[in-house]
């Protein structure tokens, strides 16, 4: 059974996806998780940040939430650089130095399964440039480009070994201690970074939280990829023009 989703190229000059455990520093992920992609969706789309000082997010940002997957290319290699600043202390005479890490020139595809009445008005505005809040890679210092809107045609893939140059998420460490993951560099230049990052996901109508490994092919780098068993918290699609296979989570 064939289902339709949208692509689009992501890029910037800078980014800044701040890891959430760090506070005293910012230090950033190369990928965004799943929550800021959807935020980046809802910021398209015009979907309202809830102001209230109740629950962390939403409930508009929630329906978008749990009616969408996403998945992932890093198709660039980027690096982080760092730069240092003193913060005044207020409660006495002295600074305190901060860093603050940024990744430059970082450019991802982004695949959106969701809704068919969603998935038509984000192709729209994505053809258009027609957003409703500015997208923005992490940070409002770090505006994005939006390029390359695709409507594309995929399919079920229920293989263990397959080829693929998206993003991996790895649920063994913390979720399913019986899934693994096994990635083999199909040429020589082959790149693969692995990060942990706080997932959020829905089980039971209940909103849980995980750190879960992420395995990050690098600049469009192909990977023969074996997984152990079918996952519980992704989904593997074929895309119909090309036959590449792309972890949804």
């Amino acid at each position: 059974m064939l289902n339709s989703i949208v692509s689009f190229c992501i890029s910037g000059e800078f980014a800044a996806f701040r890891d959430p455990s760090v506070t005293s520093n910012q230090t950033v992920y190369y990928i965004p998780s799943k929550s800021a992609v959807i935020g980046l969706l809802g910021a398209i789309l015009g979907v309202e940040r809830d102001h209230s000082l109740g629950e962390i997010y939403g409930g508009d940002y929630i329906k978008l939430f749990k009616k969408t997957k996403i998945g992932m290319e890093l198709e660039s290699d980027p690096r982080k650089i760092s730069f240092f600043t003193n913060h005044r202390s207020l409660k006495e005479p002295k600074t305190k130095p901060f860093k603050t890490e940024v990744l430059v020139s970082p450019s991802y595809r982004i695949y959106v399964k969701t809704d068919d009445s969603i998935m038509d008005t984000l192709y729209a505005a994505l053809k258009e440039n027609d957003f409703k809040y500015p997208p923005y890679l992490g940070h409002a210092y770090c505006p994005a480009r939006i390029s390359d809107a695709k409507m594309q045609e995929i399919a079920v893939f229920d293989g263990r070994k397959f080829e693929t140059s998206s993003v991996i998420l790895d649920e063994s460490e913390t979720y399913n201690t019986r899934f693994s993951v096994t990635a083999e560099p199909v040429n020589d230049n082959s790149r693969i970074i692995i990060e942990r990052h706080l997932h959020h996901f829905f089980e039971n109508e209940k909103l849980e939280r995980r750190v879960l490994r992420h395995w990050i092919p690098a600049r469009g780098s192909a990977y023969e990829v074996r997984i152990s068993e079918k996952p519980k918290l992704s989904s593997y699609y074929s895309l119909q023009d090309g036959g590449k296979v792309v972890c949804f989570y």
